[in-house]
């Protein structure tokens, strides 16, 4: 989470909306994982990482409450880049919304400022763009696609996000 900065008092809710804020947090929590305890995350690369993802925060040990102000904390600063870099981002389904932020939040968002599925989106090409969240399968060099690689939970994440895009 090193590429984007808070935004202050700025809740997500401010920056997308209640509904979508509560589908956000509720897609990103259920997919991230918690950790109240500091762990190296192997699949970035041993990233010293607590809460759900956060990496740029001291490490100790954290409740479950302050990991959650984290977590809306970080998710709007996702949003809000993500909202600016996307014109059109507003007139979006909620599930297309959710689905861009948690990518921008789980592969950076310098990534998903360079990806054709922020081009499709763009361009209004939404079959297009949701199927690209399937080629955001590898991690540490290995394809998450495949059961036996030890990350399959970022390619069900990816899944999740076209579906979500999709409006399944």
């Amino acid at each position: 989470m090193a590429d984007v900065k808070r935004t202050g008092r700025r809740s997500l809710a401010a920056v997308v909306g209640a509904a979508c804020a509560t589908a956000c947090i509720t897609f990103t929590s259920s997919h991230e994982g918690v950790s109240l305890k500091p762990y190296d995350d192997r699949l970035a690369g041993n990233v010293q990482t607590v809460c759900f993802g956060e990496t740029q925060v001291e490490m100790h040990l954290y409740a479950l409450t302050e990991c959650k102000q984290m977590l809306d904390g970080s998710l709007a600063g996702y949003a809000d880049a993500v909202r600016t870099s996307t014109p059109g981002f507003d007139s979006l389904t909620q599930g297309q919304k959710v689905a861009a932020i948690d990518l921008a939040y789980n592969a950076g968002l310098a990534n998903y400022r360079g990806s054709t599925l922020r081009r499709r989106y763009i361009a209004r090409d939404f079959p297009g763009a949701c199927n690209e969240y399937l080629k955001w399968r590898f991690a540490g060099g290995r394809d998450c696609a495949i059961a036996s690689s030890g990350c399959s939970g970022i390619y069900r994440r990816r899944v999740a996000e076209r579906a979500a895009c999709l409006g399944e």
